[in-house]
């Protein structure tokens, strides 16, 4: 079997050498373009005493942006399709990625975890495939709600607040669920002890209608995570003390928060990510790409595949497979 070592040795030791080479004439177009700008800016200051410098800044920074945003473009993609890809047939030739494509808003709606209203909605970087019995789509989102204020003068103002920032990954199942359980990060109960556990039952009822707080025996699990469902027997039987289990030791491997929904026939786990996971190293970087990159990038890759095997998702236990 072919190993990472093996195959950055066989080949992409010599694509990051030409995508160094590419990152450094985009690095040096773009110092040039905003030299002369600055140059530009200085000279319109002084003959123009200063009163023209906001604007010339202002029309020197469209003029930086419009002369790279292609050449940085064209290293994003080269990027992409060189490696990413290369990775991802590397773990499985049969899964296939896209890095302009993604889980779509109607799907992200409907894994029903958030009910805020989504107001902005970006994803890219999709990955489609099979591990074992387990389909699954995989690619990074970003939700976004919007809220004005109008300040003592009049001025509005509009702010955008994250809903998600992460990776959003569908597992599909033959098994269609009679309920719907939800788990999410467990903030109330953590911060407000008695207090939050009795908003939360409040939070079920007002974002998850027919949803009510589940109640579970493991004391780690339900200081990471809070349960709701409607169906209390079935989301007991969904998240089994093995499964309980993974998803603690999931949730710390990860370091970040962790959402599930079971509805209809698929699980989705949503993990916050504030980083993008594809993306190539910063034309500023002084280094060229190496191994270390090359492993670090494939546990990106690997990612739903971890979760299906750390989860032990094909073992379907809510089907009553053994």
């Amino acid at each position: 079997m072919t190993t990472i070592e093996h195959l950055y040795e066989s080949e992409l030791a010599a694509i990051f050498a030409e995508l160094d080479q590419l990152r450094r004439s985009v690095f040096q177009r773009l110092l040039l373009s905003v030299g002369i700008s600055l140059v530009v800016v200085v000279v319109v200051a002084v003959l123009s005493v200063g009163c023209l410098a906001v604007p010339a800044l202002i029309i020197a920074g469209g003029v930086v942006w419009w002369l790279n945003h292609k050449p940085l473009a064209a290293y994003q993609a080269q990027f992409k399709e060189r490696v990413v890809g290369r990775l991802v047939g590397f773990l499985d030739p049969t899964w296939r990625y896209d890095p302009h494509q993604g889980i779509g808003e109607a799907e992200f709606r409907g894994s029903r975890i958030w009910d805020t209203q989504i107001d902005r909605y970006a994803c890219e970087d999709l990955i489609v495939g099979a591990v074992g019995a387990t389909a699954f789509r995989c690619s990074e989102v970003h939700a976004e709600y919007k809220t004005r204020r109008t300040d003592s003068e009049g001025n509005d103002t509009t702010e955008w607040h994250t809903i998600m920032r992460g990776v959003f990954f569908i597992g599909d199942f033959n098994k269609a669920f009679s309920g719907q359980t939800f788990v999410k990060p467990d903030v109330a109960q953590g911060m407000l002890g008695g207090i939050g556990q009795a908003l939360q039952g409040l939070t079920a009822s007002l974002s998850h209608h027919g949803a009510e707080l589940v109640k579970l025996e493991d004391p780690e699990f339900e200081r990471l995570f809070v349960v709701y469902g409607t169906d209390q027997i079935e989301a007991r039987y969904i998240l089994s003390t093995s499964l309980m289990r993974r998803l603690i030791e999931f949730r710390q491997a990860v370091g970040k928060d962790v959402w599930l929904s079971f509805v209809d026939s698929r699980m989705v786990l949503a993990i916050s990510q504030s980083r993008d996971l594809f993306e190539p190293p910063p034309v500023w970087r002084s280094a060229p790409m190496d191994l270390e990159d090359a492993r670090a990038y494939l546990r990106d890759v690997a990612l739903a595949r971890s979760v299906i095997e750390e989860l032990n998702l094909n073992l379907r236990i809510w089907s009553k497979q053994a």
